[in-house]
């Protein structure tokens, strides 16, 4: 799907209801926007959603401290910002 839009005064542009709909994008909600290879790209605030569910059952109330991986803090937040790796 492709449409023109118009950038108003202060920088904003509406997304076509068909474009939030198609992408289940409700009022409220967070966008990301990006520049890649000199294209906007907007994507649903929820695309890290996926990386919380694959972390599902990894910790229980059993599991000990010293059973739990190391994690850089770091190496977290490149996760977090740039997508998990495939």
């Amino acid at each position: 799907m492709s449409t023109e839009r118009r950038v108003d005064p202060k920088g904003r542009v509406t997304l076509p209801k068909e474009i939030r709909e198609q992408l289940g994008i409700e009022p409220g909600e967070s966008v990301e926007i990006t520049v890649d290879d000199g294209q906007v790209v907007i994507r649903h605030g929820r695309h890290h959603e996926g990386s919380f569910r694959s972390l599902r059952g990894c910790l229980t109330a059993d599991t000990k401290r010293e059973e739990a991986p190391e994690m850089d803090p770091l190496a977290l937040k490149d996760d977090w910002t740039n997508g998990l790796p495939e």
